[in-house]
Order: structure tokens, then sequence, then C-alpha cells
């Protein structure tokens, strides 16, 4: 049993709906309603709501402005898309503190104007209008603040399943996971040999919409969210739906409500469901520094695998998420790396699962030793941390963080010029020589490694092979010449328990590193590998140390 769901979806329902579930909200959970330190801080620029002559909306400053200070506002999280939105400007600013007339919108837009109206909520903000977009400072600063913009808003408004400004909130209801899609609409059954019964109505399910907020994952015969919840796939709105204390999604099908506490919907199946994968507020409660950075880890895994329009977002488009944990760690935050859990972080790993289709490239707005290095062009590939998620791992006594020349605060980004920004470690590490795999070789495997020790009058030779983090099967992207020099840095070890001898095996975790091209004396990343401590490649290795960029 469930609530109906109509084809289409009116303003006058919408508010019903959604107050009620934020009175809800406000009064049972205790999440939801908890003080913020930075309460009162509010955007820069927001657009007033209030019903001016010959205007929609008034863009106001915020700052000296007793109005602002005293009400609620709302947010918007919408896709750009490929159509032209309209922006603020340094040359039209003055024109948008005058007024922007109703037909200037896009229906996104007028769509969650007139929401925000019907909630009672005078002022939203809407990034193309209250951010100078042609103002590099004026976008680094603000860009910086929003876990604070998303944090201190009422409600953030998500156009879900729009593709562009020009998609909409309300729309006829469809179920676009399905192929081919169809309409969310219920049929009357009755029962002609009991005319006094209840009529009994019936629908296609929801069931795939839910378990897409609720486990956080799709269907696997489900169409990418690209194509079926546009804005689920963007990297900008990760952070946005997760540090607004409610989001309002218009999906296709229907509205959904994600708080910091529940999830609920208008045919109330989410209702009951308490989703295993949610972090809303990041574990961020725990007093256990290591469910924070665990937390950290699995945000980054989900995070990578959304898509960006302009690749040197990657770290940029986090950095609220990232100012949020930077609070409860106190540590320093390197490039998507955290100081104080370092050795896990570097240990990264690039998804295999769709390797034959794999598309890796490097990004030069991210130093090599960074997760944000690499643009990952399969849609639904991304990063994974093996050392997070494996209990047996321990850091290798000898390896050791030295200095680092990036600024620790997670603020703290190059917009314009990438840096080569380094990293110094020290460790037990040896040499080797790659040499390329063959393309046909049924391992999959990139690189294979060689090792030669010389053991009086014996020379002992040991390959083993590895993946690299970019793609070399694509033109030009293999980062090696065969017969090139690596360097092999432990950073620690694991224990694998075969499943069906129960036999432990004891593997060491290694980073795997070449000379940079720009500078010699500096190393690059070029993957991980894991090697059976039996082989003995590191007992007689000495400490190094070493120049990451």
């Amino acid at each position: 049993a469930a609530n109906d769901v109509p084809p289409e979806l009116s303003v006058e329902r919408c508010s019903s709906i959604v107050a009620n579930w934020i009175r809800t909200c406000r009064a049972r959970h205790e999440a939801c309603s908890a003080a913020k330190p930075d309460a009162n801080e509010l955007p820069r620029r927001l657009l007033d709501l209030g019903q001016r002559e010959g205007a929609a909306v008034v863009l106001v400053e915020t700052r000296n402005n007793a109005e602002c200070h005293v009400e609620q506002y709302a947010t918007l999280s919408h896709c750009w898309g490929r159509t032209h939105v309209i922006q603020t400007t340094g040359q039209n600013l003055p024109i948008r503190k005058e007024g922007v007339e109703w037909d200037h919108l896009p229906k996104t837009f007028q769509d969650a104007i007139t929401i925000v109206r019907a909630l009672d909520i005078r002022f939203l903000w809407i990034d193309s209008l209250c951010i100078v977009q042609d103002d590099m400072l004026d976008w680094k600063e603000e860009s910086v603040r929003m876990a604070i913009i998303y944090s201190n808003s009422y409600i953030n408004i998500a156009a879900t399943g729009a593709a562009d400004s020009c998609g909409g909130c309300l729309y006829p209801r469809s179920l676009k996971h399905l192929v081919p899609t169809c309409e969310v609409k219920s049929f009357a059954v009755s029962n002609p040999k009991d005319p006094g019964a209840p009529t009994i109505f019936v629908r296609p399910s929801l069931e795939r919409v839910h378990q897409r907020y609720s486990t956080r994952r799709n269907h696997e015969s489900d169409l990418p969210d690209s194509q079926t919840v546009p804005l689920l796939s963007r990297a900008w709105v990760f952070q946005e739906r997760n540090l607004a204390p409610r989001t309002l999604h218009f999906h296709p099908s229907e509205m959904v409500m994600e708080c910091k506490s529940s999830i609920r919907c208008e045919c109330s199946g989410l209702d009951k469901v308490t989703p295993k994968t949610r972090r809303r507020s990041f574990h961020l409660e725990s007093t256990d520094r290591a469910d924070i950075f665990n937390s950290w880890l699995e945000v980054v895994e989900e995070y990578s695998k959304l898509l960006l329009t302009r690749n040197s977002d990657r770290l940029p488009a986090l950095t609220g998420v990232a100012t949020v944990f930077q609070k409860k760690l106190g540590c320093g935050y390197m490039a998507g790396i955290w100081r104080d859990d370092l050795a896990r972080g570097i240990l990264w790993d690039v998804t295999r699962y769709a390797l034959l289709e794999r598309s890796v490239r490097r990004n030069d707005s991210a130093p090599t030793w960074s997760w944000a290095s690499l643009i990952l062009d399969l849609e639904g590939s991304g990063i994974v941390f093996p050392a997070g998620h494996d209990d047996t791992f321990q850091v290798d006594d000898r390896f050791r963080f030295l200095k680092t020349d990036i600024p620790f605060a997670a603020t703290d980004f190059s917009l314009v010029t990438p840096k080569m920004e380094s990293i110094w470690l020290r460790g037990v590490a040896v040499t080797a020589t790659a040499h390329p795999q063959s393309p046909d070789d049924i391992t999959w495997k990139d690189l294979v490694i060689v090792f030669d020790e010389d053991i009086e009058d014996t020379v002992l030779i040991t390959m083993t092979a590895m993946n690299i983090d970019c793609t070399w099967k694509s033109p030009n992207a293999c980062p090696l010449a065969a017969g090139s020099t690596v360097y092999c840095l432990l950073i620690g070890t694991k224990i694998y328990v075969d499943s069906y001898s129960n036999e432990q095996t004891r593997y060491q975790c290694t980073l795997v590193l070449k000379a940079s091209p720009r500078d010699t004396q500096r190393l690059e990343r070029i993957g991980v590998m894991n090697i059976e401590e039996y082989l003995g490649i590191f007992h007689t290795a000495t400490e190094s140390s070493f120049q990451l960029v």
C-alpha cells in the first residue's frame, strides 16, 4: 500500500507535502535542528523574491543588510547543461540589483522561485546569479564558502531530473530508468463479483527510484544517472546535496526529500527505510578519528564517479565537504588526502571492473600522487582505497611523511596555474625496470616489473605484474618506455586469507614511482603494486627520501 502519485505535480500539492515534511523534520530530528557555530553567516548575495513591480527577483547584497539577517533562505541545485544559463557578470551586476524580469529566467529558476515562495521563504541563492561569474576573486571567495552557503540554508531545491536550466522542476511524471519510458499513472482495478468492494489502484513500481536514494546505487539494468537523473551524476552537486540540512529532489517520478536523519517520498515507500549507506553527517559526530578518516575515503570513492565539465574542478568542487572534515579532524589537507591518514590515502587505485573500456588520463591541475590527478572518462569508473577496506593493513614503521609545499588549509587551492606541488616521503625502497604487457595478455595487467638482485655469483630475477594509473593502451598514454627505471616505495602490509584453504599470505603494499620528465630529481606516481612478502624484495633494501610531484 502506498500514497497516490499524480501524473503531474501542482505547486499547491508540492508546498503542502513539503511543509509537512519540514515540520516533522524540525520537530523530531535532533541532528537536523542542532545549532551550528556559523549559523548566522550568509552568502554574499541573495535573490530577494519579495514581489516588486516590474521585476521577478532582485539581487541584494547581504552584508550590512538587516532584512537578510532575520530571514531564512533556500538554495538551488541545478545542471547548467549545454544551454546558455543566465549569469551575473561584472558588467550587468548593477542591472541585476535593479531586478530580473520573469521572462528572462529559465524554467528551472522560475519553478524554484514559485516553490520557494509557496513555502513562504523570501530569499533564494542560485550560483549563476549570486556569484559574479567573470570575477575570479569573487568566484573563489564564494566557492570556498560552499560549506556555509549550503549548511546554513533552510532547504535545498534540487532540479534532479533536469539536464539543463530549461528542464524545470514541475513537469509530467515518468519512469525514465525503464526502456521505453512509462508514465507514473494509476489504474483502477474493480471486482465485478463484488461491486461493494473498495477499488484498488495499481501503477508501475517506484522501487528502483527508492533504491537509488536508499543505497545510492542504481540497479544493474538501469540507464546511467546522466540520462535519467542528470543532477545526481554531477560532481559539484555532491557537496550541495550532502551539506544542506534538507534537499528536496524533483525526481522525474516523484518528490523525494533527504535530511540528515531520514528520507521521505510522495508515495511513502521510503518513509520507513533506514538507509545503510547514507552519510549525511559523514560520521562527524564520532569521537573516533578512524571513523572520520574511513568516512572520508568513502566520500572520495562515491564523489570520484561523478562528472565534471572542467576536469580542473575535481578538488574545488569538494572544498566545502573537505572544510567540514578539517574542522573536525584538525590536520593538514593535501590535495584530497589527509596528513594523518597519508599511508591509506596515497595507496588509492582505479576501479577495474570495466577494464576493457577503461579510459584514464592525467589531469595537470593536481599532483600525480593525488587521486584528483586522474580524468576518468567512463561514467561509473572511480577511485578506490583498498587499504581503507582492509582491517589487516598496517603502515610500515619506516614509512614517514617529511614535509610538503602545499598549504594545509582545505580552502587553499590554485584556480589558475597548476603548480608542481610536492610531498617529501621517506621509507624503504628498491629500484626495478618496467616493461609493458602485451595488449592481448589475459591477466589484463599493464606492466611487468622486473627486480634483479646479486647473490654471490647468481643474479636472482623476480617478476610481478601491476596496473598503472593511466591507460597505456590509449595512444600516447603510456607514461613509460620499455626498460624504464622505477622506484618501489614500501608503504605498508596487508594479509590475504584464501577462502578455501584458509592459508594466509602477507603482501607488501608499494607505491611505484618514476622520474618526472619536468625535473628528473622529482618523482611521479605511476601506480600501486602488492608484492608477496615471501619473495623478499625488500629484505636488503635501505631507507631513502623522495620528492613526489
